[in-house]
């Protein structure tokens, strides 16, 4: 794979699991230890894959796309959304190319395909100060299975197409989209691709409720802002930035 990935920042430090716990896990202890930027980790099994807010992320072997990709980005903490959402955008055209299925964006992170979750990135990073150190981006992607259980919410690429997809060629080709990304980004060209982002963005426009550690509120999702956070106006007619949180769709009646 290393070939067809030459030239790339993500071609020269390439480690494989057949196993593994978590991929952003070994990405963060190899970040600590001073790994090159453009250090790839690559899973056939994940056991302990994380989420948001802790929760935990099975998928089986062979199964699905799993990985992580440490950067070490010359950007301000809080500019460390722009990552997360560019490998989000390399993700559905990848998928698109692929497979020619069309995805959205559920905000903060994850891939839907109509109202079913294909896919999230979780970002783990450090920083020195408001400069970051390191960056770590983990992306999990149901390519041809998704738990059963769970069939109401999520889903899987074959399950949407019936196409078999090349775990293979779905990874290099997001890698490729993403780090024409990324060097847009750090040439500082952010708009066209936060642009794109809200554009790709289902919730907007919508009634939602938004679950926070903290508080529930309910009001209409605006729009994404540069850093990430998602601008809501509430029911008392209040505009609010909310940084995280779990959003689910208010129904209608």
């Amino acid at each position: 794979m290393s070939g067809e990935l030459d030239s790339s920042i993500f071609s020269s430090h390439i480690i494989c699991r057949e196993t593994i716990d978590s991929t952003n896990d070994l990405a963060k202890r190899l970040a600590a230890e001073g790994a090159a930027e453009g250090t790839l980790i690559l899973a056939e099994e994940q056991t302990g894959g994380k989420g948001r807010r802790g929760r935990t992320w099975h998928s089986p072997s062979g199964a699905n796309l799993l990985f992580s990709v440490l950067l070490r980005p010359a950007v301000q903490a809080d500019r460390v959304f722009a990552l997360t959402m560019i490998l989000v955008l390399g993700a559905m055209e990848a998928v698109r190319r692929q497979s020619g299925l069309s995805l959205n964006i559920k905000w903060p992170n994850d891939l839907y395909a109509g109202m079913k979750k294909l896919g999230g990135i979780l970002t783990e990073f450090s920083a020195r100060g408001r400069e970051v150190d390191w960056v770590v981006l983990g992306l999990g992607l149901n390519v041809t299975w998704y738990p059963e259980e769970l069939r109401a919410q999520a889903t899987s690429i074959l399950a949407e197409t019936g196409i078999t997809v090349s775990r293979n060629r779905l990874l290099v080709e997001t890698l490729r989209i993403f780090e024409g990304y990324y060097r847009e980004i750090l040439a500082g060209n952010l708009d066209p691709f936060h642009r794109m982002w809200n554009e790709a963005c289902f919730i907007l426009g919508k009634e939602v409720f938004i679950d926070s550690e903290k508080e529930r509120l309910a009001g209409k999702a605006l729009r994404i802002d540069p850093d990430g956070a998602l601008v809501l106006e509430t029911r008392e007619g209040a505009v609010r930035k909310i940084v995280a949180g779990d959003v689910s769709l208010r129904l209608k009646g």
